[in-house]
């Protein structure tokens, strides 16, 4: 059963609030990622391939990253009640399959007559940086 969302009201969020998921792709997440989209590049699916290309093994799917963007913003910071108008990310280093990662989100604007608000983001696994970029992001409330 997936964990509840958390439910925040435009009154409670404020500018400099943050959020922070932990997570880790397994080489299940890739394979059930590579049938879902038909991406088969074999720097992703085929360690040897990846280590001729100078990885240490399969490099993690940039999609599965913003998807833990989307985990993030609807699980944690706005939460439920919330849907994306953009996402943007600059991508930095590659995430190796197996690697334990983090992806934060800041809140730096917010509009408590519209209830948009924009997220500066940030994925890194330890201190290395794989990607930063933003998301605006709309908040409905009924």
């Amino acid at each position: 059963m997936p964990a509840s969302a958390r439910v925040w009201r435009r009154a409670e969020l404020s500018v400099g609030q943050r959020a922070e998921v932990e997570f880790a792709i397994d080489a299940e997440q890739m394979a059930a990622f590579a049938a879902l989209s038909g991406d088969y590049n074999p720097l992703h699916t085929d360690g040897a391939f990846a280590q001729a290309q100078g990885f240490a093994g399969p490099v993690v799917y940039g999609a599965l990253l913003v998807a833990k963007v989307s985990r993030l913003i609807g699980m944690e910071l706005p939460g439920r009640d919330s849907v994306w108008s953009s996402v943007a990310l600059r991508f930095h280093a590659p995430l190796l399959v197996g690697e334990t990662a983090r992806v934060s989100g800041e809140i730096v604007a917010l509009s408590a007559a519209t209830g948009l608000l924009e997220l500066k983001l940030a994925l890194h696994a330890g201190a290395r940086l794989l990607a930063k970029g933003k998301a605006e992001v709309l908040l409905v409330e009924r």
